[in-house]
């Protein structure tokens, strides 16, 4: 029983190790084209250093990346329960 609880860890400890990088390379591939359509949008108010523009800036980032996680999150969750 030990042993199984032992593997058992080890067996989550890695699928979090793997769910980790999976979400930080979609990340960074999601943000490429991501910043390259949003920052140009928001030049004005980020050289100006405007409050505002940088909340709604970061609302928007902040909003792709909660959905962005969220989805990898139950798509692990899923794949928990389909047996190889």
């Amino acid at each position: 029983m030990l042993s199984k609880t032992r593997e058992s860890l080890r067996d989550s400890k890695r699928r979090s190790l793997v769910e980790t990088v999976i979400d930080a390379g979609i990340g960074f591939v999601l943000y490429l084209p991501i910043n390259f359509g949003i920052l140009p949008l928001f030049a004005e108010q980020i050289s100006s250093h405007d409050f505002v523009g940088f909340l709604q800036l970061s609302a928007i980032f902040t909003t792709i990346a909660l959905v962005r996680k969220y989805t990898i999150r139950r798509w692990f969750e899923n794949l928990k329960h389909i047996k190889f």
